[in-house]
């Protein structure tokens, strides 16, 4: 067989490979600025920023894995959105993100990190004559066996797993505090968690979400979630590089077969 003749066999054979499976696509949802940018210092550009309406989501490539990433926007119903529109036209095999949430419980310090287990909506009720009445929040559980599927970098190796309350309003009342943690029994609270597991169960994608306590939704939240973030040195997303780069590849991807590739590229 002549050499042009087995070129044109291995492209034709990678063409009809490469219809029916794919290497693994990674989503990265990302609340601050400074956890795209660490992650980004980790990975290579793989292309031109797609933009689906408002959003910019990023293409990067992590060894042989492929990652979107977009910023989750303030609010679950803006973090719908960002997930929908990578979602909508990315198959992705895994979704991880990263962001900051306000303590509820005393346990939780400023600047600790914590695995999210499960999340509830803590505004779903109606208002009445007696004013308003919050109904029992639904609770939505997040994948737990990280250590079976993963290489944790050490960030995220034995870390405790909380509740996250989730809604539309940045909570900063040590009285709204109170009566979210007793209702919900919550330890933690955000702006981002319910609508992206929600538009992630819909696309049936296996959601991972870290959170670092950036304050403690009290009366002085407002000032210690800006020293936050100002002091924050995008520590979440350095660790989710890392343990994108540790992933194995895809043994059905032609990007794990390096000498077929080479072969192609002569």
């Amino acid at each position: 067989m002549s050499r042009v003749v087995f070129k044109t066999v291995i492209v034709a054979f990678v063409f009809l490979f490469e219809i029916q499976v794919r290497g693994d696509t990674i989503a990265f949802f990302y609340a601050l600025d400074k956890d795209f940018e660490a992650l980004k210092a980790q990975a290579e550009s793989a292309g031109q920023p797609i933009k689906v309406g408002s959003r910019n989501i990023a293409v990067l490539q992590i060894k042989t894995h492929k990652v979107y990433a977009v910023k989750m926007g303030s609010g679950a119903v803006e973090t719908a959105v960002s997930a929908q529109g990578l979602l909508s036209r990315m198959k992705c095999d895994a979704g991880f993100s990263v962001g900051p949430v306000g303590a509820l419980s005393d346990k939780l310090k400023i600047g600790s990190w914590h695995r999210v287990e499960v999340v509830a909506n803590f505004q779903r009720g109606s208002w009445t004559k007696s004013g308003f009445q919050l109904s029992p929040p639904s609770a939505t559980s997040l994948q737990t066996n990280l250590t079976d599927k993963f290489k944790l970098p050490e960030l995220f190796q034995k870390l405790e797993a909380i509740k996250v309350a989730s809604g539309e309003i940045f909570i900063a009342s040590g009285n709204y505090r109170t009566q979210v943690r007793e209702t919900t029994g919550a330890d933690a609270v955000d702006m981002n968690l319910f609508g992206l597991i929600t538009v992630c169960a819909d696309h049936h994608l296996p959601l991972h979400c870290w959170r670092v306590v950036s304050d403690k939704a009290d009366d002085n939240a407002s000032e210690d979630f800006r020293k936050f973030v100002e002091n924050y040195d995008g520590a979440g997303g350095k660790a989710l590089a890392e343990l994108i780069a540790n992933l194995p590849p895809n043994p059905n991807s032609p990007q794990s077969y390096p000498n077929l590739n080479k072969a192609l590229s002569n």
